[in-house]
């Protein structure tokens, strides 16, 4: 067998694939004056790259090989082709002229008349049967009586036969078909041009020609024709009288307050019963708001009662009568003193209010001291609740050689005020110094330090300590839930 390649390429020279190839071979018919006679016939498609190949009976292998020949079909193309005895041959390798007589095919009369029926023998007596038009056999040509008689059975049944669709396996003529089916590519075609155009259905105005060609009518509708949807607020009758609608503080709102029950910068609003709301009006300057029964409201703008005492004030003597903003303790409770050894450093916790600018630092001191020349400083020093240094006073050796209140202003400016109280430490310390008397608050006893310094959880910042480890100056921090030694001999600070 010899195997014939191609490769099929459309006009650009690109590959096509899925192209049906078809050989047929020819055996020369009455030396091929009226033409040949298919024999075989071999298939195959062309692949993703074009090739197709075929493996075809040899020309000379063929029995009767004169004048025999083999056509190719690529889709539309027609090729003649001989097939050498052995190998692979490409098409063009193999192409021939197509045999149209018999010296083409090289017969002698006498061998083409021994294989072949001559042409004047059709439809003769001893000769061959010629078709008629209809591709059927004549009747003339058939044996007497077989001709117009009915036969035997037809499909398995006899007599007069007539077959429905349903006998030969066809559909019926009021068939459908479902999918795609349009073998002329007909419907696509005309789909791809209908989806395609600008404009596909003309007889149909677009929103804009519509509202080109038909300007719209004014038009109203009474308010018992609109049922559903929502107004804009600016479809609404909003007023304050009949037939309107209530907005804002509208007095026909059930349970509104109208905005005019106040009436001055200050003015509050409280309850008198149940249900029922009234202008309390402002207070002067000072005055707190206090709970009094005897009151419409149960309240009353009064001032606040007089008196002293840790940072936020007592019954007896404020501390804004001693100039303080704040301060560890209530000034009369600190009537003991304790003498102050150099270098040590003493710590108290207090309160800032809200509010409260820190410019200085003050620390009460019973009996002053003498000062020796020393490296560590003499100052206070302000700190965070967590223990770090924020500010300080400037080293002053004079600091603690009088009795009085003792301090100055913090080196590098105030510190701001806060929007919310803040817990502070400060810390002071006593360098060179000699006969130095602190007080302290009364029947202060260590032993009582336990609930004094720290709050129920016996942990966290403590409220008073000390420390001998002052030699280097105040620290730049520490923890306040472990440095030094936690004390009830508390010092007297405070601050402006």
């Amino acid at each position: 067998m010899t195997t014939i390649t191609n490769t099929v390429k459309d006009a650009s020279g690109a590959p096509v694939s899925g192209v049906q190839v078809t050989a047929h071979l020819v055996a020369a018919a009455t030396f091929l004056v009226g033409g040949g006679e298919i024999v075989k016939e071999v298939t195959t498609t062309s692949g993703q790259d074009g090739v197709w190949s075929l493996t075809l009976t040899p020309t000379e292998s063929l029995a009767y090989p004169d004048g025999a020949y083999y056509t190719v079909s690529e889709g539309e193309r027609r090729h003649t082709i001989t097939v050498p005895a052995t190998g692979t041959h490409t098409l063009s390798e193999v192409l021939v002229s197509i045999p149209g007589v018999r010296a083409d095919v090289g017969l002698t009369v006498t061998s083409g008349d021994a294989r072949y029926e001559l042409a004047a023998r059709r439809g003769q007596p001893n000769g061959y049967a010629a078709l008629g038009a209809d591709g059927l056999v004549p009747t003339s040509q058939l044996p007497a009586g077989s001709g117009g008689d009915a036969v035997s059975s037809v499909n398995g049944k006899t007599g007069v036969v007539v077959l429905g669709a349903g006998d030969v396996g066809a559909s019926t003529a009021a068939h459908t078909h479902t999918g795609a089916y349009d073998p002329a590519g007909t419907a696509s075609s005309l789909m791809t041009s209908h989806t395609g155009a600008a404009d596909p259905h003309p007889q149909y105005l677009t929103s804009a020609e519509g509202a080109a060609a038909y300007a719209p009518t004014a038009h109203s509708h009474a308010g018992g024709d609109i049922t559903s949807g929502v107004l804009t607020v600016a479809r609404l009758p909003v007023g304050t009288t009949s037939g309107t609608v209530a907005a804002g503080d509208d007095s026909r709102i059930v349970g509104a307050v109208p905005k005019s029950t106040v009436t001055t910068k200050g003015d509050l609003l409280a309850a008198t019963g149940n249900a029922t709301v009234a202008r309390l009006g402002v207070g002067s300057d000072g005055q707190v708001l206090t709970a009094d029964a005897a009151q419409t409201s149960g309240l009353k703008w009064a001032d606040p009662p007089s008196g002293g005492g840790g940072s936020g004030g007592g019954p007896v003597y404020p501390l804004s009568a001693y100039g303080l903003l704040a301060a560890s303790g209530d000034p009369e409770t600190f009537m003991l003193g304790s003498g102050a050894s150099a270098n040590t450093i003493l710590g108290s916790r207090m309160e800032i209010p809200a509010g409260v600018t820190i410019t200085r630092l003050w620390a009460a001191v019973r009996a002053g001291g003498t000062y020796a020349a020393s490296a560590v400083p003499n100052r206070l020093g302000l700190y965070t609740d967590e223990g770090v240094l924020v500010a300080a006073t400037a080293d002053d050796s004079t600091l603690w050689t009088a009795a009085g209140w003792r301090g100055g202003a913090l080196v590098g400016g105030p510190i701001a005020a806060q929007s919310t109280p803040r817990m502070v430490y400060i810390l002071l310390i006593f360098g060179g110094m000699s006969d130095l008397v602190m007080p302290y608050p009364a029947s202060a006893n260590d032993a009582q330090s336990s609930w004094f310094c720290r709050g129920p959880s016996a942990s966290g910042p403590r409220r008073a300590f000390y420390t001998g480890a002052g030699g280097g100056g105040l620290p730049s921090s520490f923890n306040p839930a472990s440095y030094g030694t936690e004390t009830t001999y508390l010092s007297l600070v405070g601050v402006t």
